[in-house]
């Protein structure tokens, strides 16, 4: 059609045409060709469908009538009209004069036509509002178009799966369509079908993968080769698809991870950030950062197979959605892995990265205060770096004026560069950090007073006027109160910051037992996980430094064993 000339002149149709069935076939037509940018923008094609006028309500109830008691040609045609007038985007007109029930009883009993074009329609319809992809699915459209990925006509498994794909951005249709069993022949024809069979198998699968069960389902069926042979050698749509597909299986499932590597996705995926097209880089960039989550094999082997340079120049791009995601894949290779996250601060990532501090969206500041929490864990070089670039004075406005997940990220990012550098701990607090951290303590979410109190712990370590501050905002009632009553992270980090505070300075391990941290701390050093009592243990012993701190902490532990030793005795 594109050599031929063919757009132009069926636009010519559709625009200046004056037979309203011609205009409608033809607009029909140029959807198919909005698939490929190139050909056909969607813009234009916008532009095309509003100069058709909408089918009246007349029209539209006689198409229903020869769909429901016309001869066989009639329904034929109606058939092929209804996918037309879904096309020009009369959708919720459609479904509302009862044109559903008649597609569907077409999918079980028609024509091979009638097959094919009430799967088309009921696709298009689908590509709508939940409201009418819920309309479908209750009128039990999922098994009969299931039995046509089985065994339809090459044409009709296609329309198949593009109508499930469709029908699945719903999270409750996705479910009930893989419990129909449409998983495996999608990963059939991924594997074995045609171009335009394997482009929408994938496209469904993409949106199959939104859901636990069926990412799971996915891997069972096989599905990872195939998916993996199209990043190589599918066309772009289907390789954009599939690394999508691979991304979301990658989520949550650390098995899954493990699979989509040994099967030898990475070197491709690597391959398509270095030269895949915009999108393509912005999705394979996502995949890498999830292969790399909670997976230092697959960490490292990203890291040191090439991946690194070409995240940091995505960094750079001009491209909003690279930078964001490239940002989250450094990310998550700095996690786990000290190699990486040498080599990203030596590839030059630290100032792009803080320069999203700065003037990138929220989503990007929140991936790229992830990524610097991590690139300075444990890296002295990367810690100095990243205070040089000003990240410091970034971190504490967002601390100040972000959103919530925005203020946890913040914490989070200060409470690492706090961690292993005194000049770090000094800017930290000389930028007014710490009357904000005492404030999340306080009254933020339960993962802002978690990162805050880790962040106030490490901002204590050799740190006397940071101590002078945390103690005199008030912060140690917050963390007594956060051992007492707090989640288990809470607990644990309110007791390793209680401990800093309690090392060296007799006035605050007064203060700190007479705000009652004693009991809670005994408490936690008898009955909590391994983390939360060695820390209760540590600040016990610094405020057992002073002699009356040490009586009491002695007649609580005596006291907190005494009914433990009467349970026992009871058995």
């Amino acid at each position: 059609m594109y050599e031929a000339n063919g757009i132009h002149v069926l636009s010519e149709v559709v625009s200046s045409g004056d037979a309203y069935l011609a205009q409608l076939y033809a607009l029909k037509c140029l959807g198919w060709a909005t698939s490929d940018d190139a050909k056909l923008s969607e813009s234009a094609f916008e532009e095309l469908r509003e100069s058709v006028r909408e089918a009246t309500t007349q029209e539209l109830v006689s198409l229903v009538d020869v769909l429901q008691h016309g001869s066989e040609q009639e329904k034929d045609d109606g058939a092929v009209l209804c996918a037309c007038i879904a096309t020009r985007g009369q959708r919720d007109a459609l479904r509302g004069v009862g044109v559903l029930p008649r597609l569907i009883e077409m999918l079980k009993d028609g024509t091979s036509l009638q097959t094919l074009w009430a799967a088309n329609s009921l696709g298009t319809l689908a590509n709508s509002t939940d409201e009418t992809r819920e309309a479908i699915a209750s009128e039990r459209a999922t098994p009969p178009l299931v039995a046509l990925l089985r065994a339809g006509t090459a044409e009709q498994c296609q329309e198949a799966a593009c109508t499930l794909g469709n029908l699945a951005t719903d999270s409750g249709n996705s479910a009930a369509i893989a419990r129909e069993g449409a998983i495996s022949p999608l990963v059939g024809l991924v594997r074995t079908g045609t171009d335009e069979q394997k482009g929408w198998a994938v496209y469904a699968l993409r949106q199959l993968s939104d859901n636990d069960e069926n990412r799971v389902a996915i891997a069972r069926e096989d599905g990872i080769p195939p998916l993996v042979a199209l990043l190589q050698v599918g066309t772009t749509e289907q390789s954009e698809e599939a690394t999508r597909v691979l991304s979301n299986l990658a989520v949550t499932n650390t098995p899954i991870r493990a699979m989509i590597a040994r099967d030898g996705a990475i070197p491709p995926l690597i391959a398509l950030i270095r030269e895949g097209t915009d999108d393509l880089k912005k999705y394979a960039a996502y995949a890498l950062g999830n292969l790399s989550f909670e997976n230092e094999e697959n960490s490292e082997t990203i890291g040191r197979g090439g991946a690194i340079l070409p995240l940091v120049a995505l960094l750079r791009s001009e491209i909003e959605d690279q930078k964001e995601s490239a940002a989250f894949a450094l990310g998550m290779l700095a996690s786990t892995n000290e190699w990486n996250r040498t080599a990203i601060g030596r590839e030059g990532a630290i100032s792009p990265l803080v320069g999203l501090l700065r003037a990138g969206t929220d989503e990007q500041k929140k991936e790229a205060m992830r990524a610097l929490a991590n690139l300075c864990a444990y890296n002295d070089t990367n810690s100095k770096e990243i205070e040089r670039e000003g990240a410091i004075s970034s971190l504490v406005v967002i601390l100040q004026e972000g959103p919530d997940d925005q203020k946890q990220a913040a914490a989070s990012a200060l409470a690492n560069l706090a961690s292993y550098n005194d000049e770090n701990r000094g800017a930290i607090t000389s930028e007014g950090a710490i009357s904000l951290l005492v404030a999340l303590l306080r009254a933020g979410t339960d993962e802002q007073k978690e990162a805050a109190a880790c962040a106030l712990g490490n901002l204590a370590i050799q740190n006397k006027a940071g101590c002078t501050v945390i103690m005199g905002d008030g912060a140690v009632s917050s963390l007594v109160a956060l051992v007492r009553t707090g989640t288990n992270p809470q607990k644990q980090w309110a007791a390793f910051a209680l401990n800093q505070l309690a090392g060296d300075d007799e006035e605050y391990r007064v203060a700190i037992a007479n705000e009652g941290a004693i009991p809670p701390l005994v408490k936690l050093e008898r009955t909590g996980t391994d983390q939360q009592r060695t820390y209760a243990k540590l600040a016990l012993g610094n405020l057992a430094a002073n002699e009356a701190n040490s009586t009491a902490i002695a007649l609580e532990r005596a006291s907190s064993r005494r009914p433990l030793r009467h349970a026992r005795f009871q058995m």
